[in-house]
């Protein structure tokens, strides 16, 4: 990656633009990742924050960016045409489509519990790791347009994802993460059932006792099919259908 050269013609300012927007662009920087400070990169790349400044608003012009008013500036997410399996599982390999009733619906997380746990035999076994390997575990709640969809419980071998603790998934798409770390799952075993929602999820849900939900769980595999993922998930059937492709 170049870095910023006084001696160079092309102003300061779009040096640092093409820096920044070259690591979105890599996968450095994520959808919904907020960037560093403009005090820390100017200091970083030995400008003047006016020059920091610039770089950033021509990145959020472009929609590179956004800004959130007293929390900072983020990379774009990306937009949806149509929402399928990603929505809750953000991929569309699992083989089965979830179609939104509700097109162009928006996307967004609460992460309800993040955090490395060791020495759960149920999950060791669902991810083929040996005893006591650390375990990431990420619990969230998606919503569209605001409104609850599915609550997720999902769980990952820590090994292949030393820095997963340092991400804040409220932001930031756990399969673009995924992918940024050269283990994307791509291939999936997975098992679906109506059930009558469970009276945690049934809060988390905004759904009323005995209504009936998606129960899925599943095991994710990368490209050189190693696990890389157990989740379980909960969604409200009155707001996705799911559609499959029999063969005889």
């Amino acid at each position: 990656m170049c870095s910023i050269d006084g001696r160079r013609k092309k102003p300061l300012y779009i040096q640092l633009h093409d820096i920044i927007l070259e690591k979105i662009e890599t996968g450095q920087l994520l959808p919904g990742q907020m960037i560093e400070s403009e005090r820390v990169m100017a200091s970083a790349h030995n400008v003047n924050r006016m020059i920091v400044k610039k770089a950033v608003s021509v990145l959020v012009d472009k929609g590179h960016l956004y800004r959130i008013q007293g929390k900072g500036t983020f990379v774009q997410k990306k937009s949806f045409d149509k929402l399928d399996l990603g929505f809750l599982t953000e991929s569309g390999n699992t083989g089965i489509t979830a179609m939104v009733k509700s097109h162009g619906i928006g996307i967004s997380n609460k992460v309800l519990t993040a955090g490395i746990i060791r020495r759960n035999s149920y999950f060791e076994s669902k991810l083929k790791i040996k005893p006591g390997e650390p375990i990431f575990v990420l619990h969230r709640i998606r919503f569209g347009n605001d409104e609850p969809i599915a609550v997720e419980y999902t769980y990952i071998p820590y090994i292949y994802f030393q820095d997963i603790d340092s991400v804040n998934f409220e932001y930031v798409s756990l399969y673009d993460y995924m992918e940024s770390k050269g283990h994307m799952p791509i291939y999936f075993n997975q098992k679906l059932q109506m059930v009558e929602v469970p009276e945690n999820e049934c809060k988390h849900l905004a759904l009323n006792r005995r209504q009936p939900v998606y129960y899925f769980e599943f095991i994710g595999k990368d490209e050189q099919n190693t696990v890389v993922e157990y989740t379980e998930s909960y969604t409200r059937s009155d707001k996705t259908e799911f559609r499959f492709t029999a063969s005889t």
